[in-house]
């Protein structure tokens, strides 16, 4: 048989049952099951595919004589001889995916403990790449190093409390998958920080980390991995480490207390990343008014930063209101072609400062400023500003902003012919006050024709259910006012081309 058969066969068993899939194709892999049976060139690849990826150790354990006992728990209720021990090698070499679910209460402890004791050394599944631990018992926590193995590139944690037990079998992980490249403990806390942190430090070549706190040693260390790709961390105490971010490729989020912590937080703070996104859990109401400026300070070279964000967590009505002052240190940021504000009050902000940032960073795709929140505070930008963010930033696909649609002269002056974009598919505007819908629809089919809908968020008092209904008419028009338009354009058109050819004939 040539040695390409196995692999070519593997690809075609993969099609037919690919176990990556979220639902269960029960029909596929009974399939798999048949080729399996059907010969033996066949018998090899079809099992690597059915043993893949695991959702349980239940099948290990069923086919080396184990069962399940009155309480329909899986046990062995007799001792593992050499045959059933060559039986779980055979099957868990081909292991590659592992999931300890959360359900995991038909395990008896006795089984786990049974299972530790595989007489190879090394761990008990030698291939396995992918480990999702999302169990919360205790019990289990201490056998989890028989499972990390030199193979094993991508663990997951989700522990709803922790203990010294857990803590404990976190920190010693490194030793035993040093090759580890993407680390997620979604529910890590405080108490956790120290066992994270000194498991963290001993991975070099993590691509991907998404843990809670850490402290300063694992923070300096993460932020020197030229390999990573994406840090998550949260900012837990108002300290001021001295930090040195330096992985340019890395997407880094951060959940920060209010923004006067991160404030705190990025005094001793460099970054050298294209993309910063901070997730705020709840504001203060102390905004420093030299939050941006902090922020620009923290960055050696503020045009490679591609990305900013600073959203809300927990929805309040709560607001901050951002001026044109505050927010002009972003324009330094000349490479942004991501840029959401949209959670903050951006009502003092005017039309000089959107004209100005739209200069300094055309390469805009999507930018949002205060179109989420239900502001009662009469905005200082008007269409002015919109057409002059649409005549300058000529990429932007997505915008969403809080701005006055009302006119105080003739609305035509808004419809320039260099403000069209045909790109924009997605329009946000928030509790933005309208006077005169019919006028309003006019200028944005004009302006933004390719728009799918006119989105807003003004609900909630009276006032703001009266510009609820102006934008719904806004809404009901748009594609009939965007559809005469093309007829017209079109029918313009043809005319046109008309008078040439009787002038030429």
């Amino acid at each position: 048989m040539h040695h390409w058969i196995p692999d070519v066969a593997q690809l075609i068993f993969e099609f037919v049952y690919d176990p990556i899939r979220t639902e269960e194709d029960r029909e596929g892999r009974a399939t798999v099951v048949g080729l399996a049976r059907t010969c033996r060139a066949f018998k090899d690849p079809a099992l690597d595919v059915l043993w893949a990826q695991l959702h349980s150790l239940d099948a290990l354990v069923l086919c080396s004589g184990g069962k399940r006992d009155g309480n329909n728990k899986l046990i062995w209720d007799r001792p593992l001889y050499d045959a059933d021990w060559r039986i779980l090698a055979r099957y868990g070499k081909r292991v590659r995916t592992l999931t300890i679910s959360s359900q995991s209460n038909t395990w008896d402890i006795s089984t786990m403990q049974l299972l530790s004791c595989f007489p190879v050394p090394g761990p008990i599944l030698p291939n396995l790449t992918k480990l999702n631990w999302l169990s919360d018992r205790e019990d289990f926590f201490p056998f989890l190093r028989r499972f990390c193995g030199p193979s094993l590139t991508a663990l997951s944690f989700s522990p709803i409390s922790w203990s010294v037990r857990k803590c404990a079998a976190i920190a010693s992980l490194a030793p035993s998958c040093p090759l580890l490249k993407k680390f997620t403990c979604v529910n890590a806390e405080d108490s956790s920080m120290q066992a994270i942190s000194e498991a963290v430090v001993g991975w070099n070549g993590l691509q991907v980390l998404q843990v809670g706190p850490l402290d300063e040693q694992a923070l300096m260390h993460a932020g020197s991995l030229q390999t990573l790709r994406e840090l998550h961390f949260s900012v837990s105490d108002f300290g001021s480490p001295v930090l040195e971010f330096c992985s340019p490729r890395a997407a880094m989020k951060i959940l920060i207390p209010s923004p006067s912590s991160f404030y705190t937080f990025i005094q001793n703070i460099h970054f050298s990343t294209q993309r910063l996104h901070l997730f705020c859990e709840r504001y203060d109401g102390m905004f420093p008014e030299l939050f941006f400026s902090r922020l620009q300070a923290c960055f050696r070279n503020p045009g490679e930063l591609l990305e900013l964000g600073l959203v809300k967590t927990i929805h309040h009505n709560r607001s901050i209101i951002l001026s044109s002052v505050m927010l002009r240190p972003l324009v330094s940021f000349k490479g942004l072609n991501y840029l959401n504000l949209a959670d903050l009050c951006t009502s003092h902000i005017d039309d000089t400062f959107l004209e100005e940032m739209a200069v300094s960073c055309p390469n805009l795709h999507e930018l949002y400023l205060g179109d989420k929140g239900r502001w009662l505070i009469a905005p200082r930008a008007t269409f002015d500003g919109v057409v002059s963010l649409l005549k300058h930033c000529h990429q932007l696909s997505s915008l969403g902003i809080f701005f006055s649609a009302t006119f105080n002269s003739d609305f035509t002056d808004v419809l320039q012919a260099d403000a069209i974009n045909l790109n924009i598919r997605n329009f946000s505007v928030g509790a933005s006050p309208i006077s005169d819908p019919m006028n309003v629809t006019v200028v944005l089919s004009s302006l933004i024709p390719n728009a799918t809908c006119i989105n807003h968020c003004a609900q909630g008092s009276a006032e703001l259910r009266d510009m609820e209904e102006r934008w719904d008419t806004v809404n009901t028009w748009f594609k009939s006012f965007v559809s005469a338009r093309k007829h017209s354009w079109g029918q313009g058109w043809l005319e046109g081309k008309a008078v040439v050819k009787n002038a030429i004939a």
